[in-house]
């Protein structure tokens, strides 16, 4: 089935006809790849593939470091103020061991019985000897009920 062309759509294929004439020179040349460069172009993307791969793990790799040694960093941080915590709570806990064995020695109890308290000294002691007991009342009802 032949469709006839009108005078108009000759006219038109002749103005596009120059501008296709222009497009192959500016594409380049085709020609029929071998089998040979098309397994060497088969080995460069497979090479630059690997590569890819390879610079990815790297970077992987890196990055895998950097979070290490940042947290790494940041709990040597912690435990550094930790340790300042503990030297100062053990430097608290020395003075007041220090305060507690200056306020029970004995100079200092006194002070603070005539001082505070407003007690005094008395001018003699009296001892009082011990006696010896005689039967509790206990033991005296329990021999009476025998």
């Amino acid at each position: 089935m032949a469709v006839a062309a009108s005078p108009h759509a000759t006219r038109a294929r002749a103005s596009v006809r120059p501008a296709e004439k222009e497009a192959p020179s500016a594409r380049g040349r085709l020609a029929v790849v071998s089998a040979r460069r098309l397994a060497a172009r088969t080995q460069r993307r497979r090479a630059r593939l690997i590569a890819l791969a390879a610079a990815a793990f790297v970077v992987v790799a890196l990055l895998v470091v950097v979070t290490g040694q940042a947290l790494v960093a940041s709990q040597q941080v912690r435990l550094d103020n930790l340790n300042a915590s503990l030297a100062s709570a053990t430097a608290a806990n020395e003075n007041l061991q220090l305060q507690r064995a200056e306020l029970t020695a004995p100079g200092a109890l006194l002070k603070i019985a005539e001082r505070s308290l407003h007690m005094v000294t008395p001018a003699t002691v009296t001892y009082l000897t011990p006696v010896q007991p005689g039967v509790t009342v206990a033991e005296a009802a329990a021999a009476a009920n025998r």
